[in-house]
């Protein structure tokens, strides 16, 4: 992948559909040597849930949302629950390291995005399916499809 044209949103978005995908497929591995029922959708459920190294949201984006959320959460509208969830954990800490670190929002927001771990991947069952079975198209890979969630 070409990193030098894309945006930062694009570097991340590209870095968690590959670490999805990678941890599925690891998952999906282990599962399958223990005869598991519903494989796709017990190994797509435990990746989901175990986390992520990091928030996969840019800078700039986390620098437009946050702050109108640390004045009044009820008023940001989202498109799913799931991206409210995420964007609320966020700001979650860093009006925690604001507070507690005692730092401008600027460097608790660059320390929460490029230090802190992901609950898990803000995703639905749905969309992260489709995530998988792109980037394993893209790498060539022969993993069987099928419905998963």
């Amino acid at each position: 992948m070409n990193y030098l044209n894309m945006s930062e949103s694009a570097q991340r978005r590209d870095e968690r559909d590959r670490q999805l995908t990678e941890l599925y497929c690891e998952i999906y591995d282990q599962l399958k040597s223990r005869r598991v029922k519903n494989l796709r959708r017990v190994a797509l459920s435990i990746a989901l849930g175990t986390g992520s190294p990091r928030y996969h949201v840019g800078f700039d984006r986390a620098y437009a949302v946050v702050p109108q959320l640390l004045n009044d959460s009820a008023t940001v509208l989202f498109k799913s629950s799931v991206t409210r969830d995420m964007w609320l954990d966020i700001t979650a800490k860093v009006r925690c390291m604001m507070t507690e670190g005692k730092m401008s929002m600027a460097q608790a927001i660059t320390i929460v995005l490029e230090q802190c771990r992901a609950p898990r991947f803000f995703l639905t069952p749905e969309h992260a399916w489709v995530i998988i079975k792109r980037t394993l198209s893209r790498m060539n890979c022969r993993r069987p499809y099928g419905r998963a969630a």
